[in-house]
């Protein structure tokens, strides 16, 4: 595995173990780390408004209110009929903490015909956030309705604009925390991917107090690395929307989804996509090595490191495979003479089977691994994923910012790697811990 080796401080997971290579720094911060000890729960209302729907979201609740439009109205829950009546609100409760659901809200004239429907995606929330991936349980909502769709999410503290890219063209730039797109067609199908950058949380984040004063000191101990840029997060939120005129069908017409046994493949690599690689340590015994010269690819064999989940959903429980592999690491002398390899050690990628049960199937995949030649920091990343019955998925993760990450998945049938995710490497030393890491989320709303 091909990671450089660093001459300032570092707290970076080395094979399993925290190697503190200057106790002077650990003791300088043992205040701050007592701090981050303490953490908050998160158990607060969430209210968010449009135009289209006013929603209101509990761990065991979410309550809609829409456009007073119609003669009376039906509400449904995936499939189940929910609410009929007059009254344009409805209060959906005993749900589940921090799981997605989807209502069909439809206005009926005088004859009980459908006037209108407008279809909503949001989520409940959740009992205590992840501190490690606030993207993770951040609310999300979607709504669609003829000739328009509307994004809207949870402030994350510390970003003031969003920008937002539909199908990788950038159409925008938010403040807020909404984006409504009304130039779509009705038939298309839309990836949209929100991003921002922000400043590793400090005062009101104690969990990243640690992390937040380290990164400020990166640039003053690695040469030629920006203090500014090592501690900036990147925030990566995407989501899938199927066509509109196929989310607006009735249960009866829409026949794309339904509860069905799936079974699902997802695939995350590591990969160098240079050729040749200097260390940037002068001191290093190891001048060169060798990449794996290669860009964002599903199917390339060559990588630093990958690991291949299926999930395979059964009646009432799902049987999770994996299998992980870590790619050769070659070293070579200033004139680019061979001088030795060695292949890292894969026992601390593990996946966990977090929950399986008749609505969802939730895992947890963690990865660190180091350089088998010369002692650097490790990659590491985590990934959770849930996997819903109806054929929705909201996968979320974190990693370091080196080197190339890529995500993909597909259902076992299916011959196409759909990406999840793909980032490119700013600098190995991005892989240091007290460098910022980049969060990532996608989820869909196609059922």
């Amino acid at each position: 595995m091909l990671m450089t080796h660093f001459s300032f401080p570092c707290l970076k997971q080395l094979g399993g173990k925290i190697r503190t290579r200057q106790s002077l720094l650990a003791l300088g911060i043992a205040g701050i780390a007592y701090l981050a000890s303490h953490k908050r729960l998160h158990r607060a209302k969430i209210e968010t408004t449009s135009l289209m729907c006013r929603i209101e979201r509990k761990m065991d609740a979410i309550k809609l209110v829409w456009p007073d439009e119609g003669q009376s109205y039906r509400v449904f829950r995936g499939p189940q009929l929910i609410y009929s009546g007059t009254d344009p609100y409805v209060a959906d409760q005993r749900l589940d903490a921090g799981t997605i659901y989807s209502y069909m809200i439809e206005s009926l004239t005088e004859e009980k015909q459908v006037k209108n429907r407008m279809k909503v995606q949001t989520s409940t929330t959740p009992e205590n956030k992840k501190e490690d991936n606030i993207l993770l349980d951040l609310v999300f909502t979607t709504i669609v309705a003829k000739g328009q769709t509307s994004l809207e999410w949870e402030p994350i503290k510390g970003i003031k604009a969003y920008k937002i890219y539909r199908n990788n063209v950038l159409v925008g730039m938010v403040n807020g925390c909404s984006f409504s797109d009304r130039s779509i067609r009705e038939d298309q199908e839309y990836t949209y991917t929100i991003k921002a950058r922000r400043p590793l949380p400090r005062s009101e984040q104690e969990t990243y107090a640690v992390k937040s004063f380290l990164a400020s000191m990166v640039g003053v101990f690695k040469k030629g690395s920006s203090q500014a840029q090592a501690a900036i997060e990147e925030i990566t939120n995407t989501k899938k929307v199927a066509p509109v005129k196929q989310l607006l069908q009735s249960g009866k017409e829409n026949k794309a989804g339904g509860q069905k046994l799936r079974h699902w493949q997802l695939r995350y690599s590591t990969f160098l996509p240079e050729e040749w690689l200097k260390n940037p340590n002068v001191a290093s015994k190891v001048p060169y090595f060798k990449g794996d010269n290669r860009d964002f690819d599903p199917d390339s064999l060559r990588y630093r490191t990958r690991v291949d989940v299926a999930i395979h959903e059964k009646e009432k429980d799902a049987e999770i495979e994996f299998s992980k592999a870590v790619g050769k690491s070659e070293a070579y002398d200033k004139n680019r003479v061979f001088m030795e390899e060695g292949v890292a050690s894969d026992e601390d990628i593990q996946v966990k089977h977090l929950l399986a049960n008749q609505e969802k199937t939730t895992i947890q995949l963690t990865h660190s691994v180091g350089n088998p030649i010369i002692l650097s920091p490790a990659v590491d990343y985590k990934v959770i994923g849930t996997f819903y019955r109806n054929g929705e998925i909201n996968i979320a993760g974190y990693h370091d910012q080196a080197p190339h990450h890529e995500v993909y998945l597909k259902e076992t049938d299916e011959p196409q790697w759909e990406p999840l995710h793909q980032a490119k490497s700013k600098g190995l030393e991005m892989m240091a811990r007290p460098t910022a890491n980049h969060l990532w989320r996608y989820s869909t709303f196609t059922q």
